[in-house]
């Protein structure tokens, strides 16, 4: 199996076995917004396998195009004088990385992954961070003052490269510095045993920096791991200030890695677009300090920087949060049966491979990652989890032809996962599945649904949730391609759907005139949810039945739909560029998107292509930002 057709399998697994549609449900119930936590949702959905699922919902494709790794920032900057004696080389990479060990060369002896000149240049000691994206070197020694120093990361005949978490290797990287005169210099401001700062994402001076984006700080030591960092701006300014048309720092939230040398500040909602963003570190003014375990204190205002945001919404409230921070990990338990209704009779189409049974466990962001993991189920029968080697997931997953199969297999009882994580005690987590499963959605008023008049409110029907619990959840959702075009619940407008509900109005002029789309109905019994058993990490386990069916609205005109975008292949060009095949209905143009995550307001429209005579198309994106990973999707008008 080639590494395209890995992916694509992988995507394939992801459309049908619904496990992320668990994750919808349960999140719909506890606040979040139509897409179920969005965040989560493209976490379950899109970082399964890190490096380039292609992935379809609703007809469309979306490629995530993770290839060959690149370094996003390296501290010293390249070209930067005065550089600091003691300074460290920190690399920051643009996806996870393998944990290579760093090998210097040895002139004529070797040559390894990083190589310094000149020779008056002290060995280097190199450490992976435990996201494994920053990779810090320190010197053994002082660097020779007034010298400039050249550093290569992979250079040409090298023993062992340096590669991503998928095994591609890192291309030969180069940069230099200049030390500042000797006796130190360069940083300034600091005594000896006080932290420093190594390096930010986004780096000093970054434009069209994605408004979704977070900010890291990299510091050369463990720091005391305070949650209250940020303070309680304005009122109580905290160790971190900053500014910005538009900004609100109060909107700031901050997590510490588990070795306590990276703090990452996410802004609650989208940042403000075209803004020019300033941070400064420990300002005179800041109540609470950052420090160092041993109490000392980072230079009070030495560090400081901006970066400039893409265009983009902006600073609004979130629509979807649900309490659960990004960065923490996520453990689920799934059962599934999904249905397609075709007429007024009840639903009997099963989709392929779509009756399955799944557990994920997904590593924190900020660690400690996840090592092995397995599931127990009521015959005492232990399923192990596969690790991919993207993301830090822990994958298992079986189809069933039929339900009563899936049934027989994954009964109503005891099951427990556990599983491992770097540094911690085994994880036991015990749930109870009902032996029961909810009813197969069904829409009551099918015949109507094809044949809707788009510019009047349409009320969509169905039969009742029975034997649903407090904790249990019904989503419906319309779909036009990859985009969502109606959802309840849904709190951005807001939207309520109780699990009693047996049907929801469509307001008028929602839908199209003349068109077709895809609507789905899901009732999930929510069986096990923890937000505080497992530390940074959020647990669930449902049985859900999905039916889909097609809707169609009346009147319009014009040509049908165009066929559904398929990516074909994708790969990086040596321009950096990622460029990838698609096919769809000849003569038609297709919008290409592009976003940093899957959530529904980071998509930006990346290009368009015209399909040939043929229905194939190639698209390269000239400017897909210097941020990884990429999704992409394809969106037919």
């Amino acid at each position: 199996m080639t590494a395209l057709e890995m992916r694509l399998a992988w995507g394939r697994w992801i459309q049908q076995t619904e496990i992320c549609k668990g994750v919808k449900l349960m999140l719909l119930n506890r606040g979040s917004n139509a897409w179920g936590g969005s965040r989560w949702l493209a976490r379950c959905g899109a970082a399964l396998l890190g490096l380039g699922l292609m992935m379809g919902w609703g007809g469309a494709s979306r490629l995530m195009a993770q290839g060959a790794p690149k370094v996003s920032t390296v501290t010293p900057a390249t070209g930067a004088t005065g550089v600091e004696l003691t300074s460290s080389l920190v690399f920051v990479f643009d996806q996870i990385m393998g944990d290579t060990p760093v090998v210097p060369s040895i002139p004529g002896l070797f040559v390894g992954n990083l190589q310094v000149t000149p020779a008056s240049v002290p060995m280097f000691e190199c450490e992976w961070s435990e996201d494994s994206r920053t990779l810090t070197c320190t010197p053994g020694g002082d660097l020779p003052p007034s010298t400039t120093v050249n550093w290569t990361l992979n250079p040409a005949g090298a023993v062992l490269k340096i590669s991503s978490g998928g095994g591609v290797a890192l291309a030969t990287t180069t940069g230099s510095f200049t030390t500042a005169a000797g006796g130190g210099g360069g940083g300034g401001g600091g005594n000896e045993g006080d932290p420093k700062l190594l390096a930010t994402t986004p780096a000093n001076g970054a434009t069209a920096v994605p408004v979704t984006a977070a900010v890291r700080f990299v510091f050369d030591q463990a720091m005391q791991k305070n949650p209250g960092v940020g303070g309680a701006p304005p009122f109580a300014p905290g160790a971190v200030a900053w500014a910005g048309t538009g900004l609100d720092p109060a909107k700031f939230t901050y997590a510490w890695s588990q070795d306590g040398k990276t703090l990452l500040a996410e802004y609650s909602g989208d940042l403000p677009g075209s803004s020019e963003i300033s941070w400064a570190l420990n300002p005179a003014t800041a109540l609470v300090k950052l420090a160092n375990e041993a109490g000392n204190e980072l230079p009070e205002g030495l560090y400081s920087g901006s970066f400039t945001t893409a265009a983009g919404s902006g600073g609004g409230e979130p629509c979807d949060s649900n309490g659960i921070p990004d960065e923490w990990g996520v453990y689920t338990v799934s059962k599934v049966f999904n249905y397609v209704q075709e007429s007024a009779a009840d639903p009997t189409g099963v989709l392929e491979d779509a009756l399955n049974f799944g557990a994920v466990v997904q590593s924190p962001e900020l660690g400690p990652a996840v090592t092995a993991a397995q599931v127990t189920v009521p015959s005492n029968a232990a399923k192990t989890l596969e690790g991919v080697p993207f993301g830090g997931f822990f994958v298992f997953s079986e189809v069933f032809d039929t339900p009563a199969a899936l049934n027989t297999a994954y009964p109503g009882g005891n099951y427990t996962l556990k599983f491992t994580q770097i540094g911690q005690s085994e994880r036991s987590i015990a749930m109870t599945m009902p032996g029961s499963t909810p009813p197969t959605p069904k829409i009551s008023n099918f015949a109507e649904a094809q044949a809707i008049n788009a510019t009047q409110a349409f009320t969509v029907r169905w039969n009742a949730f029975t034997g649903a619990s407090a904790d249990d959840s019904i989503l419906f959702s319309i779909m036009d391609q990859a985009t969502e075009v109606f959802s309840a619940p849904d709190p951005c407008v807001p939207r309520e759907l109780a699990v009693t509900a047996t049907s929801i109005e469509i307001p008028a002029n929602t839908l199209a005139a003349g068109k077709s789309y895809r609507a789905t109905l899901s009732f999930g019994d929510v069986f096990y949810f923890s937000s505080n058993a497992v530390p940074n990490m959020v647990g669930f386990a449902s049985v859900s039945v999905t039916t889909e069916l097609e809707i169609r609205t009346t009147g319009g005109g014009g040509p049908g739909p165009a066929a559904p975008a398929r990516f074909t292949s994708y790969r990086m060009l040596e321009n950096g560029r990622p460029q990838m095949s698609l096919t769809g209905t000849a003569g038609r143009t297709y919008t290409l998107e592009r976003a940093t995550r899957i959530s529904p307001g980071d998509w930006q429209a990346a290009g368009t292509v015209v399909m040939d005579a043929g229905g194939n198309a190639t698209f390269e994106d000239a400017q897909p930002g210097a941020f990884r990973p990429l999704y992409y999707r394809a969106v037919a008008p």
